[in-house]
């Protein structure tokens, strides 16, 4: 039937069952400004470390995935060694000398390879 010939009612129900569905993939789809597999340690990342090093897409991307490893083993030593002598470090060489690192430690890890500069996928890219 041409639309010419449909009742204004008609077109309204049809724009209403166009938008709900698109509304619905949108919410199928979740997008945020970065998509991640590790969340928690996405969570752990902003408390800790992005007020210095912003996005997990940048801090991330500073190292290797097996350099993330290293550093964040023998409960951050060899961050903490880096952080040292720096300007507003203070805040973040307590975390990792805390126990809430040591709990933290292993999701904070993953969220950091995931982004790490060479992971085999990048993570914003949706």
């Amino acid at each position: 039937m041409p639309t010419e010939s449909r009742s204004p009612l008609t077109r309204f129900f049809a724009a209403g069952i166009l938008l709900t569905l698109c509304i619905a993939g949108i919410e199928a789809r979740p997008r945020g400004q970065h998509v991640v597999k590790e969340k928690l340690g996405q969570q752990y990342y902003l408390h800790a470390c992005s007020s210095c090093h912003g996005s997990g897409k940048l801090g991330g991307n500073m190292a290797t995935q097996s350099e993330w490893k290293y550093l964040l083993d023998r409960h951050g030593k060899a961050l903490i060694d880096l952080h040292k002598g720096e300007e507003n470090t203070t805040r973040v060489i307590a975390y990792l000398k805390s126990p809430r690192f040591a709990r933290e430690h292993d999701r904070l890890l993953k969220f950091l390879q995931e982004f790490a500069n060479d992971s085999e996928s990048i993570p914003t890219c949706f």
